[in-house]
């Protein structure tokens, strides 16, 4: 399949799961790509510089608290999600963020 940059629009929530990243550096985002069908899964990490809004979780939260999935706005649904399969479908642009077929998607309830 060849990487084509599409956006798919909204997605059941079903399709994904969330969960704590080991070592708890954040949360992991899970599931199979709509379009290419391969397994994707993404890291967003709590509040690092330049992480866009996931850097708002410390606002929430305070300079020193301890973060947990379950304690902020979730990434799985507040955030658009991009197709991370690890495949180089081809034509895949030489300098895309992700390494996938350039679907991108949201969640809904």
């Amino acid at each position: 399949m060849p990487y084509v940059d599409e956006d798919l629009g909204e997605l059941d929530v079903d399709l994904f799961i969330q969960q704590p990243a080991p070592g708890g550096e954040g949360v992991v985002v899970a599931g199979t790509c709509p379009r290419c069908h391969g397994a994707t899964r993404t890291l967003f990490p709590w509040g690092r510089p330049g992480a866009g809004t996931k850097g708002a979780l410390r606002l929430l939260f305070g300079r020193g608290a301890t973060q947990k999935a379950e304690d902020g706005p979730e990434p799985l649904l507040s955030e658009v999600h991009f197709c991370e399969c690890g495949h180089a479908h081809p034509h895949s642009p030489p300098d895309t963020s992700f390494l996938g077929c350039g679907a991108s998607w949201r969640l809904r309830r």
